[in-house]
């Protein structure tokens, strides 16, 4: 009986030892899975507060770059309209030598007088037209230009627009139960119990009145 106890209780207690085991050993993984989520986790924001600083200063070059082109295209512009005026001035100059008005009268002296100024006005006609048209082009360039850098601000702003999203933490993991306590004082009290009648049915008397009959 005491042989059969002390097993039991051995048993028993194996069967403890492996369960807390197996729990010590899960518990262990979760709290290095929730590390390593710790460690992701703040990688992945130094990362993006990174983005976010580098997007800044991408957002000021591209405002940087559509100023460049804005200078260069009034650059441009202003070169168009000081080349028209000078063809103006020289169209006047040249109106100014052709002219016999002062030299010669008549119908004949009208025409001649007459036909400088035309050429003068068609010349100045033609610089105000390209001066114009230069005017437009430009507008154009810039609207064309303040779109493009619109364009790639949004595209900068959306790449760190949302913060990064880290999911669930681990979950906690199943533990295992392990053998229950009143099992085993079950077992015992039933062992107990066995070499108790074993007992009682080994005794003396019992032995006695069974190999006599109760008979002396």
């Amino acid at each position: 009986m005491g042989l059969n106890m002390a097993g039991q209780v051995a048993q028993h207690g194996a069967a403890t030892s492996a369960a807390r085991g197996k729990n010590n050993a899960k518990l262990k993984k979760h709290h290095r899975q929730n590390k390593e989520y710790d460690v992701n986790a703040n990688l992945d924001n130094v990362e993006y507060l990174s983005d976010v600083q580098e997007q800044e200063g991408d957002q000021d070059r591209t405002y940087q770059a559509m100023m460049d082109q804005w200078s260069e295209t009034d650059m441009q512009l202003k070169s168009i309209f000081a080349e028209n005026d000078f063809a103006i001035e020289d169209a006047i100059v040249e109106m100014q030598k052709n002219s016999y008005a002062g030299t010669q009268t008549g119908a004949t002296a009208a025409r001649r007088a007459a036909a400088p100024v035309m050429e003068m006005g068609r010349k100045k006609a033609r610089a105000l037209h390209k001066k114009m048209f230069a005017v437009d082009e430009a507008s154009m360039a810039k609207a064309k230009t303040h779109r493009a850098a619109k364009h790639d601000s949004h595209k900068l702003f959306m790449d760190v627009a949302f913060a990064p999203v880290h999911g669930f933490r681990p979950a906690a993991p199943e533990m295992e139960a392990g053998p229950s306590k009143s099992g085993l004082i079950l077992g015992l009290a039933g062992s107990a119990l066995k070499g108790y009648n074993a007992f009682e049915a080994n005794t003396a008397d019992d032995v006695l009145e069974k190999t006599t009959g109760g008979n002396l």
